[in-house]
């Protein structure tokens, strides 16, 4: 059964330390392109950073890379094509190695987090072992089954809280002022007033674990 892993790895184990470290409160975000081997991908970054000027010059020094070019520009961000090096390519291709895929990337001053699709899982141990090997030292956050990802958008829910949080939502549960209550809410879910009550209380703890959290929970397999 395939799996979607979320790894956290240390950005100084990985790439764009350097300009990480000249511009602290910098970001990346990898576009999502079809890439087929490690020299295509991770080739198209959004970069943010309160001085972009002072952002592309800390990435023309990096070492990292062997060429930047600056796409567009968004308000605070903007949009970067990018040569790596071959030791870089060579840490994006150990889950290529094992027909991993990678769905995203966020990279920031002191980590870079990744979503990996992988085919099974001995390929999520074959690769962390290889990332060990090439003196990377991931840290696995989570690991979902492909159909709850893709089903539930990522966002380490349920099936039943992916449901309810829809379902509140187009019912305008969350406008101000309310457009249903929970009772109502219940009613048209046809469970009970407790158990919406905690289902929604859980959808939220997962929902928010994996959004906003810098270190996200698993997430707990409650209805």
């Amino acid at each position: 059964m395939g799996a979607v892993v979320d790894v956290t790895i240390p950005t100084d184990q990985f790439a764009l330390a350097e300009t990480l470290d000249a511009v602290p409160a910098a970001t990346f975000e990898t576009v999502r392109v079809a890439a087929h081997g490690p020299r295509g991908m991770m080739r198209f970054l959004w970069g943010s950073a309160p001085d972009l000027d002072q952002l592309d010059e800390a990435l023309r020094a990096d070492s990292s890379l062997e060429a930047v070019s600056r796409l567009s520009t968004d308000s605070h961000r903007a949009l970067y094509r990018v040569t790596w090096r071959p030791g870089i390519r060579l840490l994006i291709g150990i889950f290529v190695q094992s027909n991993g895929s990678l769905l995203g990337a966020t990279g920031q001053s002191d980590r870079w987090e990744l979503r990996v699709v992988f085919p099974d899982r001995a390929s999520v141990s074959e690769t962390y072992d290889n990332w060990r090997n090439h003196g990377i030292d991931p840290t696995i956050r989570r690991i979902n089954g492909v159909t709850d990802t893709v089903d539930n958008g990522g966002m380490a829910l349920s099936p039943c809280q992916h449901k309810t949080l829809v379902e509140a939502f187009q019912l305008d549960y969350y406008e101000v002022p309310r457009g249903i209550t929970l009772d109502g809410l219940a009613a048209e879910l046809d469970i009970s007033h407790q158990a919406l009550s905690e289902r929604l209380r859980r959808g939220h703890r997962n929902l928010i674990g994996t959004t906003l959290c810098e270190s996200p929970t698993l997430v707990r397999h409650e209805p």
